[in-house]
């Protein structure tokens, strides 16, 4: 697990860590000024929220840019391999008295029946975590135990047969999740704010559920804005790595009966 300086990337042992316990820490990640432009932006957010005129996240230059940050892209892309596009982006303001969420798992797939490509959350704490205004939990090794996104409600906010509790690391750390990977977050009653943000990256190969209708939207908002960084970073926002899941939804509502294998095309004996 990282620790110390900010790497400029990965070391195969941290690879390894991944790809074994399902995450990996960067204490410190963000540098200080780019941290404090990020605070900013999720307060105009926040503020724009109340105001009930914000627009899609992206559209939030710094916070636009976090999505194509190039150390991070270089790290993601010696986990993920050189092709993969972001999903979505989360950014919020939990002021005290925020609640905590449950154990539940965030990979995006329809029905959940393998792991076989690798999606990923970026979780971003602009304050860090210091035990009191919200807990990190984390369940490594948990990414290819296969549930539904919403069936660990039932679990709560405890603790878990070796589940950990990520509650000291400094202003701009970064942890990457594997997205199937279980965690949840713990209220805490200390003052806040707590600054959040969440990034997610799908892995080349297959068609990843968008991100609701919107992914077609949010990808042209992001080029329109400059994410791509001169064409660098583009292939972050290709819709085409997407579908829509209300345009299947139906019909697969229809097929679903029995064993799923047998729908597929060429295994009903």
């Amino acid at each position: 697990m990282s620790t110390g300086a900010v790497p400029a990337v990965l070391s195969t042992e941290d690879q390894e860590f991944f790809a074994r316990e399902g995450y990996v820490m960067l204490p410190g990640f963000l540098d200080e000024a780019f941290n404090e432009r990020l605070k900013g932006d999720v307060d105009r957010l926040m503020n724009d929220r109340e105001e009930q005129r914000a627009s899609h996240i992206v559209s939030y230059r710094e916070l636009g840019l976090l999505t194509s940050h190039p150390p991070l892209i270089e790290m993601l892309k010696q986990l993920m391999g050189p092709l993969f596009a972001m999903h979505h982006i989360h950014a919020v303001r939990q002021d005290t008295g925020n609640g905590g969420v449950h154990w539940h798992q965030d990979y995006e797939q329809l029905p959940q029946t393998n792991r076989s490509h690798v999606m990923v959350h970026v979780f971003y704490y602009l304050d860090g975590l210091n035990g009191e205004v919200g807990d990190l939990l984390v369940l490594p090794r948990s990414q290819d135990t296969i549930v539904g996104n919403g069936s660990l409600k039932l679990l709560g906010t405890e603790d878990l047969p070796n589940s950990l509790t990520v509650d000291d690391v400094p202003p701009g750390t970064a942890v990457i999740v594997h997205s199937a990977v279980w965690h949840a977050r713990r209220a805490k009653p200390g003052d806040g704010p707590r600054y959040f943000i969440d990034v997610s990256y799908c892995q080349e190969g297959v068609l990843w559920p968008g991100y609701g209708g919107h992914q077609a939207e949010i990808n042209q908002t992001a080029l329109d804005n400059g994410c791509g960084r001169d064409g660098q970073y583009d292939f972050l926002y290709d819709t085409s790595k997407f579908f829509v899941q209300s345009e299947v939804r139906e019909k697969f509502n229809e097929l679903n009966k029995g064993s799923i294998a047998l729908q597929m095309e060429g295994l009903r004996p």
